[in-house]
């Protein structure tokens, strides 16, 4: 069973980021982030790339079968998100609830999203493993990132 959370957090990332989103290294850091600095929704455990989470990609399989996301691999072997448009009303539904429930917490979501969401890879990954290195712990490309958070985030 996949946890309404989870999904929510698919949508509310989605949706802020325009109905789409390019890589599951993008998708799992653009949750982590807004999940860390606002919800709290998800948990998240440190793997070989940084933090991940398996309920995340239950949940985007789920939305998936729901009619609600596409997920696709495209011929350069990018993944790639997209709301579909029941997906698109659904986000919509959400934000709404979320701007009368707490409009400060989806305030901050939307910069986290707006902030990161076309950072380059190195960067963004970079940013994270700075700011929570407990979720770099188990990483395969900690030495990597170490030279990308010495260029970006000196």
């Amino acid at each position: 069973m996949v946890s309404e959370t989870a999904k929510k957090l698919v949508l509310l990332v989605l949706g802020l980021a325009d109905g789409h989103i390019a890589t599951d290294t993008r998708m799992q850091k653009l949750a982590f982030l807004v999940n860390q600095e606002v919800f709290n929704w998800v948990k998240f455990e440190a793997n070989n790339y940084g933090p991940y989470s398996k309920e995340l990609m239950k949940a985007v399989d789920e939305l998936e079968k729901e009619g609600k996301l596409v997920y696709v691999w495209d011929n350069d072997g990018v993944s790639r998100y997209y709301l579909t448009e029941k997906g698109k009303q659904d986000a919509k539904k959400l934000l709404e609830q979320l701007k009368d429930e707490d409009e400060d917490k989806l305030k901050r979501a939307m910069e986290i999203i707006q902030r990161h969401k076309d950072d380059a890879l190195p960067y963004l990954i970079a940013y994270v493993y700075k700011y929570y290195p407990e979720y770099a712990e188990k990483s395969k490309i900690k030495d990597k990132v170490e030279e990308w958070i010495r260029y970006y985030h000196p």
